[in-house]
């Protein structure tokens, strides 16, 4: 199993057979939680009560001002204390294999995300 879908796996799980719809997994639950009671950022708190309630999704939630003020601006802070040469290995990881084939058989550096629709495909 590639990185990507083992990584795809762990973040969500079918909820009741709805494939465009995930539920999310019992650790991201818990992250979600954990950002929630360590934030000051009462329009954070409020989108994360959101995603762990069901009222949006937690890709809608990634896609608000309060989400990207807390968790994008905290990454770019990061990104932006690391050495050239750790951004550079950084990004050399991020790099998929042209040798890595997922179990659709194409290769993940051009991957289509087949392997995730031939898994939700009803049998």
């Amino acid at each position: 199993m590639a990185d990507h879908e083992a990584m795809h796996e762990q973040l969500t799980e079918p909820r009741h057979g709805e494939c465009d719809d995930p539920e999310l997994s019992p650790q991201v639950r818990d992250a979600l939680g954990m950002l929630r009671e360590h934030s000051d950022n009462d329009d954070f708190r409020a989108v994360i009560a959101d995603v762990l309630a069901g009222r949006c999704s937690l890709m809608d939630a990634a896609r608000t001002a309060a989400f990207g003020d807390v968790v994008f601006a905290s990454i770019a802070q990061e990104f932006n204390q690391l050495t050239g040469d750790e951004k550079q290995r950084l990004a050399a990881r991020a790099e998929p294999s042209e040798q890595e084939v997922g179990s659709c058989g194409t290769p993940c550096a051009t991957c289509t995300r087949i392997c995730s629709a031939l898994r939700s495909e009803p049998n």
